[in-house]
C-alpha cells in the first residue's frame, strides 16, 4: 500500500512540475539615489531597479543585442513599465546604503516568469523578426473549413505570417489529390505558395446523445495539428485536443470543432515559439548539400569549416555519394549565415539555392 501510495505522489508531482510555467531565478543589482536622508525611499527605489535588472536580464537570453538595440524604447514601454507583473517571488540578498557618495544599493535574488515574458515578446513580433518573419501555410482535412479558420485567425492574431493558398482547397479533385500524398508531398507543394512552415492536420467531429428531455444535443470534436518546416521536413510541434459542445442544433459541432482548435492551437503555437527561442538564443541544425564533391573531399570539407566558420559549432557528414555530400551544420544563424561563412572558407564555392535552413552549394 505504501508503494502504491509513493507512486501516485510521484506521479502527481511529476504532473504538477510539468504544468508550472517556465521560470528563471537570476541575480541582479539595483541602485537608488538618498534624498533628502531619506534612506527607506531610497530602498525601495533601489529593488525595484533590481527587479527591473532581473527582467532585463531574461530578455537578453530571448532576444539578440541587436534587436535589443533597435527596440529599446518598444521593450522600455512594454516590458520594462511592467517588471513587476514578470516577477513570481523575490528576496533581498544584501542591501546597503554608502553615505559617502549617498547611493543606496540593493542585490535580489528573483524568479522571472519566463513563459509570461515570451508570451509579450511574442506578441511584439519581435521573435518573428528574428527568425526573419517565417510564412505559415494551413493545411487540415475536415469537412468545412472552421478548423482551418480557427486556427488562421489564432496564427494572424499571434503575429505569424499566414499564407493564402486561394481557391485550390475548395477545388474537390485538388483536394483529393493533396490528402492522398505523402507528407513530404504536401510540404513540397504548399512550400511553392511560399510556405517555410507547414502545418498539417485533421479535424473530426460528430453528434453524441440527446442531454435529458432537454432536445439539447452533445457534440464532440478532437484535432491533431504537425507542424513542419518545408525545406527540411523537420518537425517543430505536434499537438491535439478536444472540444465538446451542447446545442439544439448542429451549430454545436462548429462550437466543438472551435474549442479543438483553439486547444491544440495554442499548445502548437507555444511549441513552435519555444523551439524559435531557442534556435535564435543557442544554435539550429542546417541541411547543407554540396555537389561535385566525393566522400573524402566532404569530410575534409566539414574539418575546415568546423574550424574556421565563425558560430559553426558541429559539421556531420550524413550522406557522400554520386558526386553529391549531405551535411548537417549547427550554427547559431541561419542559411543566409552559413553562406556567409561558406564563401569565406571556401571562396570558389557557388550557392546554387537557399532557404532558412538548407543551402546548395557547388564545388
Amino acid at each position: 500500500m505504501r508503494g502504491k501510495a509513493a507512486t501516485l505522489f510521484a506521479a502527481l508531482a511529476l504532473l504538477v512540475a510539468m504544468a508550472a510555467p517556465a521560470q528563471q531565478t537570476v541575480t541582479a543589482t539595483g541602485t537608488a539615489a538618498i534624498l533628502n536622508r531619506d534612506t527607506a525611499h531610497a530602498r525601495d527605489r533601489a529593488v525595484e531597479n533590481a527587479l527591473r535588472a532581473a527582467v532585463e536580464q531574461v530578455v537578453g537570453t530571448m532576444v539578440d543585442s541587436e534587436s535589443l538595440v533597435q527596440n529599446n524604447q518598444l521593450l522600455s514601454d512594454k516590458i520594462y513599465t511592467q517588471t513587476t507583473g514578470y516577477i513570481a517571488s523575490y528576496k533581498i540578498v544584501s542591501d546597503k546604503p554608502d553615505p559617502d557618495t549617498n547611493i543606496y544599493s540593493v542585490a535580489v535574488e528573483a524568479v522571472v516568469k519566463e513563459g509570461s515574458l515570451q508570451d509579450d515578446l511574442n506578441s511584439m513580433g519581435l521573435l518573428m523578426r528574428r527568425m526573419k518573419m517565417p510564412r505559415v501555410c494551413v493545411a487540415i482535412q475536415e469537412v468545412g473549413w472552421t478548423a482551418s479558420t480557427q486556427l488562421q485567425q489564432m496564427l494572424r492574431d499571434k503575429g505569424f505570417l499566414v499564407v493564402d493558398t486561394g481557391e485550390q482547397f475548395h477545388n474537390e479533385q485538388f483536394t483529393k489529390e493533396f490528402w492522398g500524398m505523402s507528407e513530404t508531398g504536401q510540404s513540397d507543394l504548399l512550400k511553392k505558395y511560399g510556405a517555410e512552415v507547414v502545418i498539417l492536420g485533421s479535424a473530426v467531429g460528430a453528434a453524441g446523445g440527446a442531454v435529458g428531455q432537454s432536445g439539447m444535443i452533445s457534440y464532440q470534436a478532437n484535432v491533431a495539428l504537425k507542424a513542419l518546416k518545408t525545406d527540411t521536413k523537420e518537425v517543430l510541434a505536434s499537438a491535439s485536443g478536444a472540444g465538446t459542445a451542447v446545442h439544439i442544433g448542429p451549430a454545436g459541432l462548429s462550437q466543438a470543432l472551435k474549442q479543438a482548435a483553439t486547444v491544440a492551437g495554442n499548445d502548437l503555437m507555444r511549441q513552435i515559439t519555444k523551439q524559435w527561442s531557442k534556435e535564435t538564443s543557442s544554435s539550429r541544425v542546417l541541411a547543407l548539400e554540396i555537389r561535385g564533391m566525393s566522400a573524402g573531399e566532404a569530410e575534409q570539407f566539414a574539418q575546415k569549416l568546423r574550424q574556421q566558420g565563425r558560430g559553426i559549432q558541429e559539421v556531420v557528414v550524413r550522406d557522400a555519394s554520386g558526386g553529391r555530400a549531405s551535411l548537417s551544420v549547427s550554427m547559431q544563424g541561419d542559411a543566409s549565415d552559413l553562406a556567409q561563412e561558406i564563401a569565406k572558407v571556401f571562396p570558389k564555392m557557388r550557392i546554387l539555392d537557399k532557404s532558412a535552413n538548407r543551402l546548395t552549394v557547388s564545388k
